[in-house]
């Protein structure tokens, strides 16, 4: 429910960047739909910083996409390229 509530308030706050933080990992269906619906809307108008682990959800809403190790940047470029760098960083974790 709180999560509710700080995106209801986010996304009335008509402010020209919008930061979410794994917001669409939270929520049932009906919720994640309305998340998604007012991205596609504001796609192009605002700046949105997507913060997310679900690289599917990146590539559907990302157009560039900054991936960081122990707060290092690996990439910052268009989101196919740097998720193919994002997977890199990851197998060198699963070792």
């Amino acid at each position: 429910m709180q999560v509710r509530l700080a995106f209801s308030v986010a996304i009335h706050a008509n402010r020209d960047i919008l930061l979410m933080d794994e917001v669409l990992a939270v929520g049932d269906s009906n919720f994640q739909k309305k998340c998604y619906d007012y991205f596609n809307f504001i796609k192009g108008k605002k700046t949105i910083l997507f913060v997310s682990h679900d690289t599917e959800n990146m590539k559907k809403f990302c157009e560039r996409t900054l991936v960081l190790d122990e707060g290092k940047i690996v990439a910052f470029e268009e989101t196919n390229s740097a998720l193919a760098k994002y997977e890199e960083v990851l197998k060198r974790y699963q070792r």
